[in-house]
């Protein structure tokens, strides 16, 4: 079982996302591919430098499947994508840990890690988030076992094609605040920090304020510093919501964050308005 997982995660390095490219978008044979791997390793001595290091603190990147890979063919023959993971957050995973201890920082790893996985176009196996946090697959397996039964989806490679895409845990959140839930309640519920939890709602507002200007979703991202997937969701979570029973809260919110905007404009930052 290890060896298969070893050969799993062997599948999904640079080598392998390159070897793909020649076989299918050049119809290099195998055997030609690999050389021609090997040839370029050797002319720029690629095997003294290693650009997966070459990260900030606290983050990794990794060659993960594409979202758009199929099953079925081998899997150093699916398309790769390369994503940057947040392993460390700082001090808000030092919050979690003191308050929740190490099962619970991990399920926020976990969430956290998948999520920006698919905000980059890649989908992460449960071998991938065991090879970059240490542990062994079963304690992985049962840790998003343990999140699927508090209601709490885990989209790693075989639920996100089995079931298809879900919401996300950051519009989760939001939807518990315009739900009128407290800060308390949502970190108790999803084990986020407050800070976490208010910067995804502050996102959020960001995107809100944009819907009127008539932006696209592009720019509309841009402004909110999020991810076009994100934008997308909270742009369907602002029309699910955008009713009389849920005006007091949205509009707290609003104008909340037109302050801000309103603030960080006047320091130069990006404009809404």
């Amino acid at each position: 079982m290890e060896k298969a997982i070893q050969e799993r995660i062997q599948a999904k390095t640079r080598d392998s996302q390159l070897f793909e490219i020649f076989v299918n978008h050049f119809e290099f044979s195998p055997k030609t591919a690999e050389a021609a791997i090997n040839t370029v390793k050797e002319i720029y001595e690629l095997d003294r430098y290693d650009p997966d290091r070459m990260c900030e603190t606290g983050r990794v990147i990794r060659q993960v499947v594409s979202i758009k890979a199929k099953h079925g063919p081998r899997l150093r023959e699916l398309p790769k994508v390369t994503v940057k993971l947040t392993v460390d957050a700082g001090a808000e995973d030092q919050e979690v840990f003191r308050k929740h201890g190490a099962s619970g920082l991990r399920e926020v790893q976990i969430c956290r890690m998948t999520e920006e996985a698919l905000e980059q176009g890649g989908v992460l196996t449960q071998e991938d988030i065991a090879d970059i946090l240490q542990v062994d697959v079963r304690t992985i397996r049962r840790t998003i076992k343990q999140l699927q039964g508090r209601g709490i989806r885990v989209q790693t490679r075989g639920l996100y094609h089995d079931i298809g895409p879900s919401i996300s845990h950051k519009a989760w959140i939001v939807s518990l605040y315009l739900d009128y839930k407290t800060y308390s309640e949502i970190a108790r519920t999803t084990r986020h920090t407050t800070t976490s939890i208010k910067r995804y709602i502050m996102d959020f507002a960001r995107v809100v304020l944009c819907i009127p200007k008539g932006l696209n979703l592009a720019e509309t991202a841009h402004i909110a510093g999020i991810s076009e997937r994100l934008a997308r969701e909270y742009a369907g979570l602002y029309l699910r919501y955008n009713t009389p029973e849920h005006a007091e809260r949205l509009q707290d919110l609003i104008t909340k964050a037109s302050r801000n905007v309103a603030s960080e404009e006047q320091k130069g930052g990006l404009a809404v308005s």
